[in-house]
């Protein structure tokens, strides 16, 4: 019976220690973007849903934690299943209809081509659009598994530290390359702005979303760190104890800021600091202290020192130079009123998820000469992608997850189990702003790591079966 006990707890850990795994490696093969790592994100997405579900944790029911994070996991499925609609034949007649644009250009590639045309699809390009729902379908994955494993504390555990680790191997990647001049990832040559970390992302700006995530993570475990450090009396060695919880994670904040800083990301680091000021808030509603906010405030501050020390040359002073005549605001500016434009096209589906590199020529003004593979703002992308219902499905997708992200906030049965809430809310805030300016999230290691770290804490055991009762503000 007790090596039966033993082997089910094994099991039971399985799901945990996958995930763990798959945070440890998923940036590492370029953010996940070559043709294989893609695949491998996808694959290990859902292989890791199907283990979670085959190994629940034998202390909950297997669909309590499922139905948490369902509402968010629908609106990532549908995304999907609106990616793989795009991309099918659909009868001309039928697209003149609901597309306009998509039947005048696929009429006009027909008449070019010689042939008659017998069908049209909603996208400009079919295959990129069933690539992309594939993305999305592994993201809700993602979040119905972390849901399941977040619902025990050693999971959770296991899954933050992993990621606080990966985090630290990219700043060390980043930090080897910079002290060595290198410009390559693995041994290969990539165009990247000299001086600026960048880790194993090509892009420092995803680089910048990736390390963004964890700096609430951070917060939200000094803040943990604080209530258990207070616990701890006036009793001999009190103080050292209180320093050996509150240094670690307050030293780690403040040095993934200052490699965020070295990104020069102006977006990220602005994300940053509002997120850890939001963090500050919400403890100090929880509460009922606004004092507790000045926190937030506090270490914000002090993630600025860090970054003078470290960064300012690169980053700090970036941020503070930044105004919208300069170059890159100007381009992007013109960016962004040419994708409004696109939309305009294409208002109610867009022209097909994925598709922005492919129906942005048709509205690209000359000043713009590069190719534009993406708008540099995701939610301009998916306006223009996936049209007013795409958006229209992900807004609710994301309110109904900070709903149940609030609720684990304000219900959570430990105070750790409020810590890993707190967490995710300043994730999705912090990435949520630095998305409306750059195109993070079109990486798989950052777009399937945020929804497993939400889903661990969206599955947190609330009090009384998450009946709603009031809080207790221990």
């Amino acid at each position: 019976m007790v090596r039966g006990g033993g082997m089910i707890r094994q099991r039971e850990g399985l799901p945990s220690i996958l995930a763990a795994a798959g945070l440890l490696a998923l940036p590492l093969p370029f953010g996940g973007v070559t043709p294989w790592a893609f695949a491998a994100s996808l694959a290990g997405s859902f292989l890791l849903l199907a283990v979670a579900l085959a190994f629940p944790l034998s202390s909950a029911p297997r669909l309590t934690p499922l139905a948490k994070v369902a509402p968010a996991a629908a609106a990532l499925a549908l995304l999907a299943l609106l990616g793989w609609g795009q991309s099918l034949p659909w009868p001309a007649a039928v697209v003149k209809i609901i597309s306009p644009e998509h039947a005048r250009l696929f009429a006009q590639a027909a008449t070019l081509a010689g042939r008659e045309q017998g069908s049209a699809a909603l996208s400009l390009a079919p295959a990129v659009s069933r690539s992309t729902a594939l993305l999305f379908l592994a993201a809700a994955a993602c979040l119905l598994a972390g849901a399941l494993i977040g619902r025990g504390r050693r999971g959770r555990r296991l899954c933050s530290l992993a990621f606080v680790v990966a985090v630290m191997i990219q700043l060390m990647i980043g930090l080897s390359d910079f002290v060595a001049g290198r410009s390559t990832i693995w041994g290969v040559e990539v165009p990247s702005a000299p001086g600026r970390f960048h880790g194993t992302f090509v892009n420092p700006n995803h680089f910048a979303t990736y390390v963004g995530m964890a700096l609430p993570c951070l917060f939200a475990w000094v803040w943990w760190s604080a209530r258990r450090a207070s616990q701890e009396g006036q009793t001999e060695g009190a103080g050292e104890r209180r320093l050996l919880r509150l240094a670690p994670p307050l030293w780690l904040w403040l040095l993934f800021f200052a490699g965020l800083t070295m990104s020069a990301s102006r977006a990220a680091m602005l994300a940053a600091l509002f997120a850890v000021a939001l963090q500050g808030a919400l403890l100090a509603y929880y509460y009922r202290r606004w004092r507790l906010a000045l926190g937030g405030v506090a270490v914000a501050l002090a993630g600025l020192g860090a970054g003078l020390w470290l960064g300012m040359n690169r980053g700090l002073h970036r941020l503070v130079e930044t105004n919208p005549f300069d170059v890159s605001m100007g381009s992007r500016l013109e960016a962004w009123q040419a994708t409004v434009e696109l939309w305009r096209r294409f208002p109610w589906l867009g022209s097909g998820l994925g598709t922005f590199r492919h129906g942005f020529p048709l509205v690209q003004p000359r000043s713009l000469g590069r190719e534009w593979w993406h708008a540099h703002s995701d939610y301009l992308e998916l306006l223009a992608t996936a049209g007013v219902v795409g958006v229209l499905v992900l807004a609710w997708g994301c309110w109904t997850l900070i709903r149940r992200l609030w609720r684990s906030f304000r219900h959570g049965e430990r105070s750790e189990d409020r810590a890993v809430a707190l967490a995710a809310l300043g994730a999705l805030a912090a990435s949520g702003i630095h998305e409306a300016l750059d195109f993070g999230m079109t990486m798989p290691a950052n777009a399937l790591s945020l929804a497993l770290l939400c889903g661990l804490a969206a599955g947190v055991a609330t009090r009384d079966g998450d009946r709603g009762e009031p809080p207790r503000r221990e």
